[in-house]
């Protein structure tokens, strides 16, 4: 599997992102038109400057960063679609001419995007649940190439769907016994395929053979979140659990757990689960300065940049809304725990003679007339991370929360 996939190795190595370049965490746009959750976001293009979002509002709507500039007048989107149903996901085919979209209804829905128009066209409607071999709704997607995407259903069904002839090319099928598929991922050379349960497994699929070809299960069984490619290591997969804040990455070949980054209070690589540890549902990698980076969204709120190569690089680059950050820093380290390298976050009280409960932000202190200004902070769980470049290659995170907002950061 490794040398087929090193095929890519170069690919991955050729960086969206400039020497250099850091996230700093400047709010530069408040996008504020889904009503309920935002579940995915996806770009067009790899890197373009037009992204969509998907929401449990049961719209998906198209954002060009282009035109995000901090001027509340001119923060809209540029077309809308209501499927009137929940999004569950969604992705973009037909080198970003079409977008894919899943909703709770068990609908499949292939939309056409017309850039001179305000409202996107319905090409293609499938109906998931209306057979008697009911699939399910679809719980995640990805293009595989052009015109080839692949989506996974609650009743285990992986299916490769070509847009070109509009009908399944191929089909593979997950064990309900290993959890329901929660997440999937596809490698950037369309070698191999990883889904994530909500058991805590993962299988990975060879797509030339269509077999599978490894099983990973988390120590604790503890439900996956978010599956994604590594940026560097062709035969590695990183996956986010819902317990302590974990981020995986997992060797597929060996099966061994190389490296774990920790943003929890509780005790490093600790199986236990509490109702209050926080879970990464954005995960978003990428290489700057020629070494492998993270950057994740959790339901704490907060967006943290890792630093593969040098952990105490690390960092968090936008604070959650309760952070005060005169009072409280933020530092990161690493340690070797049975042979697996843990990045952890460390959280200092410092020895500040300011008053605890004293606002944060200026702006409290001093109150002004109108309208008030978006928070700088995220009031809810991330949901999903995007990277999106404007075409003067100015370098955009866009991260979208539970309560409906979208942020973009530079």
């Amino acid at each position: 599997m490794l040398a087929y996939s090193q095929q890519s190795h170069t690919e991955r190595l050729n960086t969206a992102y400039p020497q250099g370049w850091s996230m700093n965490g400047t709010m530069i746009a408040h996008l504020h038109e889904h009503s309920e959750s935002v579940s995915k976001m996806a770009s067009l293009r790899p890197y373009g400057p037009i992204f969509a979002s998907g929401s449990v509002d049961g719209t998906v709507r198209l954002w060009d960063c282009n035109k995000l500039n901090g001027s509340q007048a001119i923060n809209k989107s540029r077309q809308v679609y209501s499927a009137n149903t929940p999004i569950y996901s969604l992705v973009a085919c037909d080198g970003g001419q079409s977008l894919a979209v899943g909703g709770k209804d068990g609908s499949l829905l292939i939309m056409r995007i017309d850039r001179n128009s305000s409202k996107m066209t319905l090409q293609q409607a499938l109906h998931l649940d209306e057979c008697e071999n009911s699939d399910g709704p679809v719980v995640d997607m990805q293009s595989y190439d052009q015109s080839v995407i692949i989506y996974a259903t609650v009743y285990g069904a992986i299916v490769g769907w070509d847009t070109r002839v509009q009908k399944p090319v191929w089909r593979l099928e997950n064990e309900l016994q290993h959890g329901v598929i929660t997440t999937i991922c596809v490698d950037s050379a369309g070698s191999w395929l990883a889904t994530g349960t909500s058991g805590g497994k993962h299988i990975c699929w060879d797509l030339r053979f269509r077999l599978p070809i490894a099983e990973i299960k988390h120590p604790s069984g503890s439900r996956i979140r978010k599956v994604a490619c590594h940026p560097t290591e062709p035969s590695y997969l990183i996956s986010a659990y819902q317990a302590n804040n974990e981020v995986s990455l997992w060797n597929i070949e060996t099966g061994h757990r190389q490296t774990v980054l920790w943003a929890s209070q509780t005790p490093l690589l600790s199986n236990t689960q509490t109702s209050e540890t926080a879970t990464s549902c954005g995960i978003l990698s990428g290489i700057v300065n020629n070494s492998p980076f993270l950057l994740t969204g959790s339901s704490d709120q907060r967006i943290r940049y890792w630093d593969l190569n040098e952990p105490k690089n690390s960092a968090l680059k936008v604070p959650a809304i309760k952070d005060n950050l005169d009072d409280i820093s933020f530092t990161y380290d690493s340690q070797i725990i049975d042979g697996s390298q843990v990045i952890f976050e460390q959280k200092m009280k410092l020895n500040n003679t300011s008053d605890i409960n004293s606002p944060s932000c200026s702006m409290e202190e001093n109150p002004r007339s109108g309208p008030d200004m978006p928070s700088t902070s995220h009031h809810d769980a991330i949901t999903d991370l995007l990277m999106c470049k404007s075409d003067k290659g100015q370098i955009y995170i866009a991260s979208a929360a539970r309560d409906g907002v979208i942020k973009l950061w530079k």
